[in-house]
């Protein structure tokens, strides 16, 4: 197997990597301090690895009604759970991997992605 480069996206909040490895896709996001990223759910468990600076980490259980909100430091690993909305807010410039073996598709939880969407419009 070898890591295959697929495309980059970059906006105000910084530039997304995507590759694949077999079956594994890896997103290397940068996030510019202030900035968000996120603020939905998947149906597929993934991991994000936080190799360079600090963020606030939110998740909210919809199964629960249940929000749990940390600050984690690199390095560090954050598992996410099927239908766990998340958002990750860089306190310090960042840089995460995320990494998951299922087609991606995400659900926006409005309360997260509202978040996301008024921090790039302040910029």
């Amino acid at each position: 197997m070898t890591l295959e480069f697929i495309k980059s996206i970059n906006d105000v909040r910084g530039t997304i990597l995507f590759y694949s490895f077999g079956k594994l896709t890896i997103h290397f996001v940068e996030t510019k301090k202030g900035f968000s990223r996120g603020g939905h759910y998947h149906k597929f468990k993934s991991d994000h690895i936080l190799l360079q600076g600090k963020i606030e980490f939110r998740e909210f259980n919809l199964s629960t009604n249940m929000e749990q909100i940390r600050i984690i430091f690199a390095p560090c690993t954050i598992s996410v759970e099927p239908n766990v909305a998340h958002l990750l807010t860089a306190l310090d410039d960042s840089l995460f991997l995320e990494c998951f073996d299922a087609e991606y598709s995400a659900t926006d939880y409005s309360p997260y992605r509202n978040i996301v969407n008024e921090k790039i419009k302040q910029r």
